[in-house]
């Protein structure tokens, strides 16, 4: 083959090649022609074709006002989270955290990690503290104030307490993990954590 450039690509064929007219374009699959076996309309998805056609209006109406609720209610709900740092993120631009939590042991005794995380490019947090709101019914804890020292951005803090469950009756509650900073009412973040059920102890 010669090309308009003046170039010259040389192909070499099998001499048992057979040559077809091919459409390059590809046409609708032979899927396509196949009839559905679609079942016959019963007369109750006619009579619902029917109301859906003359309550068009008023369904979709209907439709939008749910929605419209639902979007208020999720911003209702977002707006009382961060008022009352109910969110494992801080929204605290003096203080970018994050916190995470984790329950081991399958009881009565647990162990409860608390990882914290600042957040920010530059800036460190200090005076920062860590308590917990609990049932003391239920669970009794090894320690209930953690201090937490200067935390540098980027690095990940552990702070470790044990947590002893007191009922035997397979119950179990939340702890909540505040994390509190000096001359502040409110938490900067909050963890929610939903505590295992105990295993009974077994003494042998």
């Amino acid at each position: 083959m010669c090309t308009s450039n003046g170039g010259l690509l040389i192909k070499i064929l099998k001499r048992t090649a057979v040559f077809e007219e091919r459409d390059l374009s590809g046409g609708p699959p032979a899927a396509q022609n196949v009839k559905l076996n679609v079942p016959k309309k019963t007369k109750l998805f006619v009579d619902q074709t029917m109301r859906e056609r003359e309550s068009a209006v008023t369904m979709h109406r209907t439709f939008q006002r749910d929605l419209y609720l639902l979007r208020l209610n999720t911003a209702r709900e977002y707006a009382k989270a961060l008022n009352n740092a109910m969110n494992p993120i801080s929204t605290d631009p003096m203080d970018p955290l994050k916190l995470s939590a984790q329950v081991q042991g399958i009881g009565p005794t647990f162990k409860l990690t608390v990882n914290l995380q600042n957040t920010s490019l530059s800036q460190a947090s200090t005076n920062l503290h860590i308590t917990f709101d609990y049932d003391d019914k239920l669970y009794s804890f090894r320690r209930t104030y953690i201090p937490v020292p200067m935390l540098v951005p980027g690095l990940n803090y552990t702070f470790e307490t044990y947590i002893e469950c007191l009922n035997d009756k397979g119950v179990s509650d939340t702890v909540k993990v505040y994390v509190l900073k000096e001359n502040k009412s409110v938490p900067i973040i909050t963890g929610v954590i939903s505590m295992p059920v105990s295993e009974t102890l077994v003494v042998v």
